[in-house]
């Protein structure tokens, strides 16, 4: 939407006059920046448009700025009677680029979030505002008589599930929805909804500032996707033509030990990456072990993994549904030019293209080796998977995206 299409602001004394257009002025200027934003909505949540993007988020309650996650410092964490988890990301956009890394960078929040439980969240909480400060008591001090042991169910099971509503705030938010349908995919994993808020400023005739939020766009929920940890069958040389299972963690201090050094692998495997199309995304962690992206289209993605359980690394490309069917069929019949292809890139490794399965409605074209899982592996994992990684994208990303209706 340009920003001529905005509409304009009329200000009237109910005469007969014409009134006086007020003057859009720019959220950046004088003393506002991002933090001004974050604190102006945690003021008032009640501009926050949560029912109109879900009616299950309706009436969220202002908890804390700048919680403190692995993936970084949340904006601001909204909770309502419910057990509802808000999540609000603000941004002044200057670059279009940052638009993008916005989006990214709240859905990390959330997937940081949904391997918490409620203690942790309480006590991140409590943390951040330097006091015993109660999850429940805040929300209760609004809501006097809520009950509290359904409330910490009900956060606890939104937590466990990735059931969030994610909301990024700020100025110059367009609907750029092919970068948004490819970060949401990525993050498949978890279920959410996520909102896009602009929020432009008017001047008044006092001085004061006139401050108009509205909802640009909404994903619908993004359902969770469900996988069981299970080991390769006795004598099977191949994984299952599924997604990798998480691997299982360990509890403690054995599973926060896990859990950093797979963000450290996956961390460390991003910054290698480096793909023809400066517009694709880097996959992402979405469980233990694996890490996934987009290829242009909801419908198909790269997943790359390590299975400790399978002893085995690699990745696969994932094709599902009706509009997936259509794009695998093409490729399907361009096989040997993608095989010469993705041989010049990785030789001596040959891609296994699985046949279309009607009852699953999906298919796969896999890669992988069998790989030992040891104290020094990570270097040795990373020497293989991040040339595969690039291969997989630059040979499938460019012919998938011919094969997309021009937008």
């Amino acid at each position: 939407m340009s920003a001529g299409a905005f509409p304009r602001l009329v200000l009237t004394g109910g005469g007969a006059g014409p009134g006086l257009v007020l003057p859009q002025v720019p959220m950046a200027s004088g003393a506002r920046n991002e933090a001004w934003l974050r604190d102006f909505l945690l003021d008032h949540p009640e501009v926050l448009p949560a029912a109109e993007i879900d009616a299950a988020f309706d009436g969220p309650v202002a908890i804390c700025s700048e919680l403190r996650t692995p993936a970084g410092p949340l904006d601001a964490l909204f909770v309502n009677r419910h057990g509802a988890i808000l999540l609000v990301e603000c941004k002044l956009f200057r670059n279009p680029q940052a638009r993008r890394e916005v989006i990214a960078q709240i859905l990390d929040y959330a997937k940081e979030l949904s391997r918490w439980g409620y203690a942790d969240l309480q006590a991140a909480v409590s943390q951040r505002l330097g006091r015993a400060s109660s999850l429940f008591g805040t929300v209760a001090a609004r809501h006097p008589g809520l009950d509290e042991a359904a409330f910490v169910d009900a956060v606890s099971r939104n937590l466990a599930r990735g059931r969030f509503l994610l909301l990024v705030a700020g100025d110059g938010i367009r609907q750029e929805t092919e970068a948004i349908a490819e970060y949401v995919q990525d993050h498949a994993a978890l279920r959410f909804t996520l909102g896009l808020m602009e929020v432009r400023g008017f001047a008044l005739p006092d001085g004061g500032l006139l401050v108009q939020p509205r909802l640009l766009a909404r994903t619908r929920e993004v359902e969770r996707i469900v996988v069981r940890t299970v080991d390769a069958p006795a004598g099977s040389e191949e994984p299952v033509a599924e997604e990798p299972a998480e691997e299982a963690a360990p509890q403690g201090e054995a599973r926060l030990r896990a859990l950093a050094e797979d963000r450290a692998f996956w961390a460390e495997f991003a910054r290698r990456l480096a793909f023809d199309d400066p517009a694709q995304p880097v996959p992402t962690p979405r469980s233990l072990g694996n890490a996934r992206a987009s290829l242009g289209h909801p419908d198909v993605w790269v997943t790359i993994y390590r299975a400790r359980g399978w002893a085995q690394i690699g990745g696969f490309v994932r094709l599902r549904g009706a509009e997936g069917r259509r794009i695998w069929d093409a490729l399907r019949a361009d096989a040997a030019a993608i095989d010469a292809a993705f041989a010049a890139a990785m030789p001596g490794v040959p891609l296994k293209w699985s046949e279309w399965s009607e009852g699953k409605g999906a298919t796969s074209v896999d890669v992988y080796r069998t790989e030992a899982f040891e104290p020094d592996s990570a270097e040795r994992h990373l020497a293989w998977l991040v040339p595969l990684t690039c291969a997989l994208v630059n040979v499938f990303r460019p012919r998938i995206r011919s094969l997309l209706p021009e937008r």
